[in-house]
């Protein structure tokens, strides 16, 4: 009897550890990578017009930051080959926080998308950056569309939707 109790809580504390360790696990880290920018040409082919690189960089400090962005403190810094990697930009996540009413995508009408697990988009401020299942129809509201055959586009203020490619 005691050989059995002892093996039940031997099982136990093996299920707790692994517990433990599945809350220690890091996510995966879906941004980092080196994209190709491709530009839709009149005939519809894409122009390739630079590479960036984004890459997982340390947290944001907590005492640092809006009290909003308190919860996603993760972040990527992102350079451009095309001005030889000379200014690195920081991006973060869209803030996503219902409980603190913090919905980025909700601008865009993405909000819906993001709740099925179906885009994920990140912040450079005056660009964002997204992902989504390749051959895909993002509606923006209810007038605007865009189809991405990779699955990654990015839209730059007073430039315009860019093709991304994952390499």
């Amino acid at each position: 009897m005691n050989l059995i109790k002892n093996g039940c809580i031997f099982l136990l504390l093996i299920g707790l550890s692994g517990l433990v360790s599945a809350q220690k696990k890091a996510e995966k880290d879906i941004w980092s990578g080196t994209y190709m920018v491709n530009e839709k040409n009149n005939d519809g082919g894409l122009t390739t017009t630079d590479t960036l690189v984004i890459a997982r960089i340390q947290d944001a400090d907590v005492k640092e930051v809006a009290d909003k962005e308190k919860s996603d403190l993760v972040r990527w810094s992102m350079t451009s080959k095309r001005d030889g990697g000379k200014d690195k930009i920081t991006v973060k996540r869209f803030l996503f926080d219902l409980a603190n009413d913090e919905d980025a995508y909700k601008e865009f009408g993405l909000t819906d998308m993001h709740k099925e697990g179906k885009i994920n988009c990140i912040d450079g401020g005056h660009f964002f950056i997204c992902q989504t299942p390749p051959d895909t129809t993002v509606a923006f509201g209810k007038e605007e569309t865009y189809f991405t055959k990779t699955g990654f586009f990015g839209i730059w203020l007073h430039y315009g939707v860019v093709e991304l490619q994952k390499k």
